[in-house]
């Protein structure tokens, strides 16, 4: 007889159960969470980002109970006995985002002030930094008129509300995604002048942001993969001794069931890149080598 011990479910069980209900639709809906609470964005605003990300009422429902927010939602009804089927369902993305906006900042706490700090600079100077140097120009932030709080007001609040908004989501979100692209856009040149160098057949296709697309040769796959494992180790500045790694996700386009950015996560931090240069020259007589060519600004200590 088996026996069962009921217990709560840590971070390594959730990453070997991501891909199976209910934990990879509980994945996916917290995409949209962390899209739209990482710019700071109003309860009602998260709200319906995740009903158009595909949240529906019953994982309205299913939030509302797991959080008890039952008495919230009786209030908000009270305060409008009247109101109809799609205010309520409005009503319950709200109190829904609310709950989870809340919980995303107490979860990173200086989250918040980073977003404020951004955004109150752009408003002020029009133009953001990133601590790696690019400038995103905002000027148009300057020339709005804005009350004390720092909120669009008058002809400009109604000819160009969704514009303020989204210069500001630029404000919050440039410094960061400028921050992928100056660890990512050096691995990518790197590698794909490594591959050339190697005249191998595998080559990049895409990059956007922090992601790297490439097709793959499969005789050449173990040394593609330990190439991206040595580029992720490569420090640059800054560096504060946190270890940088390179998800892949592979898809074999022979397979039926497998298709572009669906298909297995593969852990490739196991494979070394002199190891594998060795048993490639060993097999076809060749002398190929790794080029380092990553710039490094300043003195790592």
């Amino acid at each position: 007889m088996y026996k069962i011990t009921k217990r709560e479910i840590n971070l390594e069980d959730y990453l070997q159960l991501k891909k199976f209900k209910p934990f990879k639709k509980m994945r996916q809906d917290a995409k949209g969470v962390n899209f739209g609470a990482i710019f700071a964005c109003t309860g009602s605003t998260l709200g319906r980002q995740m009903r158009n990300a595909g949240f529906t009422e019953e994982d309205c429902d299913y939030a509302i109970d797991t959080f008890n927010l039952h008495n919230v939602m009786a209030a908000s009804i009270g305060k409008k006995p009247y109101m109809d089927d799609t205010i309520k369902l409005k009503l319950k993305y709200d109190i829904v985002g609310t709950k989870l906006r809340e919980i995303f900042f107490q979860t990173y706490p200086g989250l918040l002030d980073r977003v404020t700090r951004e955004q109150s600079f752009a408003l002020k100077h029009g133009y953001v930094r990133t601590w790696c140097g690019p400038v995103r120009h905002l000027a148009e932030l300057r020339f709005m008129s804005k009350n004390a709080q720092n909120n669009v007001i008058g002809a400009d609040h109604l000819l160009y509300s969704k514009m303020f908004t989204h210069l500001k989501n630029d404000a919050s979100n440039t410094t960061i995604q400028t921050a992928e692209v100056y660890q990512a856009m050096p691995d990518v040149t790197c590698l794909q002048n490594n591959l050339d160098n190697w005249n191998f057949k595998s080559w990049v296709f895409n990059y956007v942001h922090d992601s790297i697309q490439l097709y793959i040769y499969k005789p050449e796959k173990e040394i593609v993969y330990a190439l991206l494992n040595k580029l992720a180790k490569i420090h640059r500045m800054p560096y504060y001794g946190l270890s940088q790694h390179i998800g892949v996700e592979e898809s074999d386009l022979t397979n039926p069931n497998e298709y572009m950015k669906h298909g297995r996560e593969i852990n490739i931090e196991h494979l070394d890149l002199d190891l594998e240069l060795k048993k490639w020259n060993e097999k076809y007589n060749t002398n190929l080598e790794f080029t380092n060519n990553i710039p490094i600004y300043g003195e790592l200590k």
